[in-house]
């Protein structure tokens, strides 16, 4: 028996190896479920957390009676935090409080919070929701304090469903600590995931919190600024000071045997000074690291040289093209163009950093002529640069409390689905046209999906006939270990 088991769930409750089609279950867990865990644990109490969606990889075949089995806990808090996981957590809720009825069963994430009261309203087996930022109020919930005492919670009062209101945020983030990964029994295996799964050849890797929420409000994202408000109540971003972010990446290399960092936010966005302090603080700790992030701003070849001096392993990071179209992409928020982005890949080059480049499917403003010149520019682009690789796409569902969902009107865009119940439907289906939850006034719900699938099979098909292979194989050697080919020259000089 512990106090707390925290629970990150699958995507589907069967067993895998009875499943059809989906079988990635997004093993990544959110940062502050580590966070949330550490400060329990330094509080005094005992803590369990389990990793579903990882137990069910690596035992195919088990269903939810076996990877629970001896779950004893006072409270089980659910993680719903990205809403693919919105069928999985329900069905871990069910099961957990079929199990341990007299136990406190809780979600908590971006997803759960959105959606509290439906959530609350619709299943009787979950006692409350905790929305927003999770540390304090499941502190106060596992100290016993009743429901209706404690700030940021929704829960039920007989038949009432009740909201206490926001919680105020911590300003402060430094009182909570994110790479305590022995929280987690399973962390080295944990280690080796990514969305899309388990590999025991991944190099180990680990999500560093550098903010909480953004300052940028980028259309289509649930972590912009505005989305993060609508979710989580947070009104200003958070940001973690340089030295506490070097003192977690020396941490995870030195405790966990990390291999590659990944940063939660690209450190330009707080401008230049932050970026370079942050920098040289990783870099005076002489760790051989490699890192990545997605870039919100793109990087001078000095810039782009400090962050190879603090990650001499090698860096690669996300590239988000989206679209072909400059106005487009401007409207959505990101603070660049395609000139921008020509003028910044040799200097990539130069350095020998890696990209991944990104399309996304379905912009406002954005035509089928848009995209089929965007699966051109990929392939030209490969051609040009063998450091770059482009993602195929997968459909892009719109985030419940993106910018471009709670104002669509504003954007040109037709929101298909505003449940819970309605995210909790896709996430069981394998159809890709079920994913596209919005229309633009240039493409429908079917052209969205049709030209995704499109793109995507564009880019697999040239990959699998060898068209790419160095690009491909670059990009596996940065993320694998035992790759025989070598990581493009460059460096910090």
């Amino acid at each position: 028996m512990v106090d707390v088991a925290l629970v990150h769930p699958p995507v589907d409750t069967q067993p895998l190896s009875s499943a059809e089609g989906q079988t990635s279950e997004y093993p990544l867990m959110p940062m502050g479920l580590f966070s949330m865990a550490d400060y329990l644990e330094r509080s005094g109490f005992s803590v369990r957390v389990v990793n579903l969606a990882l137990e069910r990889l690596l035992n195919p075949g088990a269903g939810l009676r076996q990877l629970l089995a001896g779950l004893e806990a006072e409270v089980v808090g659910v993680s719903l935090h990205w809403f693919v996981h919105s069928y999985g957590a329900v069905e871990v809720a069910r099961f957990v409080k079929s199990l341990l009825p007299d136990s406190k069963v809780v979600l908590g994430g971006f997803t759960a919070s959105f959606f509290a009261r439906e959530i609350v309203e619709r299943y009787s087996f979950i006692d409350a929701v905790v929305v927003g930022e999770g540390e304090e109020a499941l502190l106060e919930i596992a100290s016993g304090a009743p429901l209706e005492k404690v700030k940021g919670v929704v829960y039920r009062e007989g038949r009432k469903v009740l909201w206490s209101g926001y919680r105020e945020p911590a300003r402060d983030l430094e009182k909570y600590r994110f790479t305590n990964l022995k929280v987690f029994d399973r962390w080295n295996l944990y280690l080796r995931c990514s969305p899309s799964g388990y590999a025991p050849t991944r190099r180990p890797s680990f999500w560093v919190a550098v903010a909480r929420s953004c300052p940028m409000n980028c259309a289509y994202c649930g972590g912009s600024r505005e989305g993060y408000m609508a979710a989580m109540g947070r009104a200003e971003p958070a940001l973690r000071r340089p030295e506490r972010v070097a003192e977690d990446v020396e941490a995870l290399a030195a405790e966990y045997g990390v291999k590659i960092v990944k940063l939660s936010h690209d450190p330009l966005i707080w401008g230049e000074s932050y970026y370079s302090r942050l920098m040289e603080e990783i870099a005076k700790r002489g760790l051989d690291l490699r890192a990545y992030w997605d870039l919100t701003f793109l990087p001078s070849e000095e810039l782009a040289r400090k962050a190879l001096r603090a990650f001499e392993g090698g860096l690669c990071w996300g590239l988000s093209v989206e679209t072909v179209n400059d106005e487009v992409r401007a409207r959505i928020g990101r603070p660049y163009t395609l000139g921008d982005i020509e003028r910044f890949l040799p200097v990539a080059e130069r350095v020998g950093a890696l990209l991944d480049g990104y399309f996304l499917v379905g912009l406002p403003g954005d035509t089928r002529a848009d995209v089929e010149k965007g699966i051109e520019y990929a392939l030209e682009t490969m051609r040009r640069y063998n450091n770059v690789y482009f993602v195929p796409p997968f459909p892009y569902t719109i985030d419940p409390n993106a910018p471009m969902a709670l104002r669509p009107k504003d954007y040109g865009v037709k929101v298909l689905c505003g449940s819970f119940e309605c995210y909790r439907r896709l996430a069981k289906s394998h159809k890709w046209a079920d994913w596209v939850l919005h229309e633009t006034a240039q493409l429908s719900r079917r052209e969205i999906a049709e030209l995704t699938e499109r793109f995507y099979k564009t880019l697999v098909e040239a990959y699998r006939r060898g068209e790419f292979a160095e690009n491909v194989a670059l990009r596996y050697s940065f993320e694998h270990e035992g790759a025989v080919v070598r990581l493009p020259a460059g460096g910090g000089r």
